[in-house]
């Protein structure tokens, strides 16, 4: 603390990830970035801080924080998920090793506060009073308290209050993509899920004037060409997105359609036609969708029937029409798996030829339907040597082996690249294909990712399989295409082999440790 001014140095540190499917860390060589989104909570915090403070943001998915971070630093504020809690708590023992405050929010923390008990305050809940109160407090003073404080939110700031995220802290062009949200909540209620106990079922919104404020700073701190809108269910509610896609649609029209998105969305989005057609116009791309299982009982059992309004093969041939490429979410050890269901999984792999699959095995999340239930049945189990903490009704070795088929046939290389292959009249050639602004920087950018991507493909064991799907498009000087499957198709290839031989985590939700805790020795 700098005596007689209430004026602070913070430090906002963010942990690094475990690696897993859907983040594409083995493509990061080939396009030349280093993490996959930047962390919208933290930045959004040090754009409600006061201004006369100075802030400093680390991510420790690019660089890590340096003992001299910490000797800058008056506070250091910490977030993260729980998949992330042990370096949560290695970053809270290396602030503390410099005598420094630490304050921790974020998900992981507002559903679990008991998780770190050595953390001096603790933030819980979304930017609201909550957030004003421990800035009160760090303005008297920054000296660690005798006992840990708690703030928790009581009345959330509207999201159309909320400031612009402080993009210029950190460099966009290090990112895989950039992140952007719109909407907070989810208006349905699966087992598995904790967005309704953490954030509520009636989405609350930000303002299209705040999306385009977003969209023109991102670009202005470096953000190249594709952000991701991290919102829980884009369509939560579908008459606030109809009044926001023309508006993106028509910034793209100003500005010579310089970005790409994708979105999360429940499966019934394709029983709106009109949704996914101004999608189209505004330069959406792909939908994750949270499909869990082709077994209709299954998704009976997991509250996830709203699956089933549309029968689900013709749901993504739907999106796949209107050129959205269908991301699907996979969970294998539910309650009602069988034997037989890895072998449902495929066939439905095989006929929807979906390209990007993140195949999961099932975790209970705290403050949720599933974990409670667990916990009454005694299912929960605590073991990081394990890749799940659920007691599955299968034998859990059957259920890792049926996880490890799944995974060793869906991105099987000849496989994955038909799947590709088949996206490239059904889904991409219906995309908007508008005239491009584009700079001599951008197109020398995607020359260099070429070459790189050239290089590997060239010398991999799949290299017969690119080339099979990848010298049609060149010969046709579809070089955009080459890069964006290539990259994707050589992280999936990569990733799928090592966790099949056991070298990466079966699950995203995993606390299995694959890359060790960050020394608390950092020049």
């Amino acid at each position: 603390m700098r005596p007689g001014t209430s004026k602070r140095r913070v430090l906002l540190a963010f942990p690094r990830y475990e690696p897993s499917f859907g983040t594409f860390e083995y493509a990061y060589p080939i396009m030349g970035v280093k993490a996959f989104m930047p962390p919208q909570g933290l930045l959004v915090i040090a754009a409600a801080l006061p201004s006369d403070w100075e802030v400093r943001f680390v991510d420790e998915n690019i660089r890590t924080v340096r003992n001299a971070d910490f000797r800058w630093a008056d506070v250091v504020f910490v977030s993260g998920m729980h998949i992330q809690r042990a370096k949560i708590n290695d970053l809270i023992a290396r602030a503390h090793a410099h005598g420094k405050t630490v304050v921790l929010g974020g998900p992981s923390v507002s559903a679990c506060p008991e998780y770190y008990p050595h953390a001096d305050y603790l933030h819980i809940g979304e930017l609201g009073d909550a957030t004003e109160e421990l800035i009160a407090s760090l303005a008297l003073s920054v000296a660690r308290p005798s006992k840990q404080v708690m703030f928790r939110t009581r009345e959330r700031r509207d999201l159309s209050a909320f400031p612009l995220p402080a993009y210029e802290l950190c460099k966009l062009d290090q990112y895989f993509m950039g992140s952007l949200q719109f909407s907070s909540g989810c208006p349905y209620d699966c087992e598995f899920c904790d967005i309704p106990a953490l954030y509520g079922r009636n989405p609350r919104l930000k303002t299209p004037a705040q999306i385009i404020a977003e969209l023109e700073k991102m670009r202005a701190c470096g953000l190249r060409h594709a952000v991701y809108f991290v919102d829980d269910n884009f369509i939560g509610n579908r008459r606030a997105v109809l009044g926001l896609l023309p508006v993106i649609a028509q910034w793209q029209r100003a500005n010579g359609y310089p970005i790409t998105f994708a979105c999360e969305a429940t499966l019934n989005i394709a029983k709106r036609p009109e949704i996914l057609s101004a999608m189209r116009d505004a330069k959406f791309e792909t939908i994750f969708c949270g499909i869990e299982t082709p077994e209709p009982e299954a998704l009976k059992a997991i509250a996830k029937t709203h699956n089933m309004t549309v029968p689900m093969y013709e749901a993504v041939e739907t999106m796949n029409r209107y050129g959205m490429e269908v991301v699907s979410g996979i969970i294998l050890g539910l309650d009602s798996d069988t034997p037989e269901t890895g072998d449902a999984v495929m066939n439905f792999v095989e006929r929807s030829n979906i390209p990007v699959l993140t195949i999961n095995l099932l975790q209970a999340l705290p403050r949720t339907r599933l974990w409670d239930r667990l916990a009454r049945e005694g299912r929960l189990v605590e073991d990081d040597a394990r890749e799940s903490n659920v007691v599955f009704r299968l034998p859990y070795e059957r259920v890792m082996e049926s996880w490890r088929r799944c995974v060793a046939r869906a991105y099987e290389p000849e496989a994955l690249f038909q799947r590709f292959a088949h996206q490239l009249d059904a889904t991409y050639a219906r995309r908007l294909n508008p005239p491009r602004n584009v700079t001599w920087r951008e197109v020398r950018y995607g020359m260099g990712v070429l070459a790189r991507l050239l290089v590997i493909a060239a010398t991999s064991s799949y290299r017969g399989a690119f080339w099979r799907f990848a010298w049609p498009l060149l010969k046709k000087g579809d070089v955009e295409r080459v890069i964006a499957v290539g990259m994707v198709a050589h992280h999936l290839i990569v990733f799928a082999r090592a966790a099949v031989a056991g070298q990466e985590n079966a699950s995203f939700y995993s606390r299995k440790l694959r890359w060790p805790v960050e020394s608390a020795q950092a020049a």
